[in-house]
């Protein structure tokens, strides 16, 4: 099974209408009512609004690292991305091609044993907003504005990094096109250039 989509809660009201809302409803409840108890086995996670979705790693298939986007699953023409140039040949010039080149450029100066996937939260296009009367480094990956404060310890490391992703599933199988999704922390160490959260 392959992670290609993960929906919002709020999503429910705007794809099942009244239904939807009441699912969402339920969940909370649910939720509620499961962190009331004290489940020792209860998990939450936050889902970032990053774009696009970045899948990387060493290919079980030939122990090479590679970048790319949910094509790299593709059964057709899979678009697995081993250099730069790869990049070229493969999509058109314009935004996804930089961000994927930015990708390839600094994910493969981290340790990542196996193949994970995340979504891009800022190259270059981070900037400086006052929010509350607080200096902050915000960025737009998606649809929603994240605001980090920047005298922060994660405003600093992200104000100083190039790069930022969080990831959120690792995949494990003999070959690429077999593997199968965990969900869960990702422990892949950033560095000053790239700023690595898990959710």
């Amino acid at each position: 099974m392959k992670n290609t989509h993960l929906e919002h809660l709020e999503d429910n009201i705007l794809n099942d209408g009244s239904q939807g809302g009441k699912e969402a409803v339920a969940f909370l409840r649910s939720l509620g009512d499961m962190l009331d108890q004290g489940a020792a086995d209860a998990r939450v996670t936050v889902k970032w609004d990053g774009a696009p979705a970045v899948i990387c790693g060493i290919n079980p298939d030939n122990g090479r690292f590679f970048v790319g986007t949910k094509s790299v699953f593709n059964k057709v023409d899979p678009k697995i991305i081993y250099s730069e140039n790869d990049v070229d040949r493969m999509y058109s010039p314009g935004q996804l091609s930089e961000k994927l080149k930015d990708a390839y450029r600094y994910l493969s100066k981290l340790s990542i044993p196996n193949v994970v996937q995340g979504d891009l939260l800022f190259t270059n296009d981070k900037y400086e907003a006052v929010i509350g009367g607080d200096t902050c480094i915000a960025f737009q990956p998606n649809t929603i504005v994240y605001a980090v404060p920047k005298d922060s310890d994660i405003g600093q490391k992200i104000d100083q990094a190039k790069f930022g992703i969080v990831f959120h599933t690792s995949y494990s199988g003999r070959s690429l096109d077999a593997m199968s999704a965990s969900f869960g922390d990702i422990n892949v160490q950033g560095n000053t250039d790239v700023f690595v959260t898990s959710s």
